[in-house]
């Protein structure tokens, strides 16, 4: 599959005077690794933009004998939005003794009181850290040099961790535990890599039910053969699956919580509070942005609703950021 940056929002802006239009063509591909980026986030510093991500390989299918596997994360440059240049790997693949050796999902950069911090989420089963869990990073400068904070253990486990400095200076981690917990938040030190507040649900997956019989009996999977395996699960909105990707941004007094699901294809939705801690309440009715695989919609029961013309069958794990002309913008991935 493709893997590639999409962009949301075109704009005018003027410059001297004078109309200054800035146009692009999703995809984007021009400097970006061409075996994919996945989980894009754009960020300016001074008068260049940056952009961090997954880097290839992304799953432990493509982590083929003899290849190296991925190397950490990956900086990207550019001064238009749409021609992209390698920088280096801000955070790169230590030693196979160390729990962050694999993988390097869905990094972030943070500028926050003037340091940078790079979060990135990994895995070393083979000594104990099975699925995914949280580190970070921080700089002095956008292109490092990067010194790992948690090098000894991680932060938590689960995936896609983000931070948002709210008006108070406060900062707060947001990520993604699993289906009981959902992507959840606690208030953090960053110099020490603690906790300052218990760990905190903010958002859940959507509602499932399981399939009954005229008699009652709860109906088994296809193939049911008396071991004790799941039920026929009945999915009732389209964050039901599962739910990641958290970014959170504060716009006119109100905090909002994007995050994605993989329950029709790979979509993009939201979630306001009035405060940093809640309570959360996700927006109604579908999702803002993404794409629909006619497969996933099949399995999981769900009517394909997507665009005939669209190449994409995922679109999603986003990020919020200012473009040129001060609106906001998003940037994610697409595959094809």
């Amino acid at each position: 599959a493709s893997i590639v940056l999409m962009l949301v929002i075109a704009f005018a802006v003027q410059a001297k005077g004078k109309n200054k239009n800035f146009s692009y063509q999703n995809p984007i591909r021009q400097g970006i690794d061409t075996k994919g980026l996945r989980d894009c986030q754009i960020f300016r510093d001074g008068k260049m933009w940056y952009m961090t991500g997954t880097a290839y390989p992304h799953w432990e299918r493509q982590e083929k004998d003899g290849q190296p596997l991925n190397a950490g994360v990956p900086l990207y440059k550019s001064t238009d939005l749409t021609n992209w240049q390698f920088v280096k790997t801000i955070v790169e693949r230590p030693t196979a003794d160390k729990w962050y050796y694999r993988r390097f999902w869905a990094p972030e950069v943070q500028k926050i009181a003037g340091k940078y911090y790079c979060t990135f989420n990994c895995t070393n089963p083979a000594i104990g850290f099975f699925g995914q869990y949280l580190g970070y990073a921080i700089a002095d400068n956008v292109e490092g040099p990067y010194t790992v904070i948690t090098t000894d253990k991680p932060l938590e486990n689960g995936n896609d961790l983000t931070f948002f400095e709210d008006d108070d200076k406060k900062v707060w981690a947001f990520w993604n535990r699993g289906r009981e917990f959902g992507i959840g938040f606690a208030q953090i030190d960053l110099a020490s890599g603690k906790f300052l507040t218990e760990p905190t649900s903010a958002i859940r997956p959507g509602k499932v039910d399981y399939e009954y019989d005229a008699q009652g009996n709860q109906v088994k999977e296809p193939g049911y053969d008396g071991r004790p395996i799941p039920k026929v699960k009945k999915y009732h909105a389209w964050d039901a699956i599962g739910i990641e990707g958290a970014y959170v941004i504060k716009h006119q007094g109100t905090y909002f919580l994007f995050y994605s699901s993989w329950t029709r294809g790979y979509e993009i939705g939201y979630a306001t509070a009035p405060s940093v801690s809640g309570p959360w309440t996700k927006h109604e009715g579908e999702p803002i942005y993404g794409a629909q695989s006619k497969a996933a919609c099949s399995k999981n029961g769900f009517e394909w609703k997507g665009n005939p013309a669209n190449p994409f069958n995922q679109v999603g794990h986003n990020a919020i950021f200012k473009g040129p002309d001060g609106r906001y913008w998003l940037s994610c991935h697409g595959i094809t």
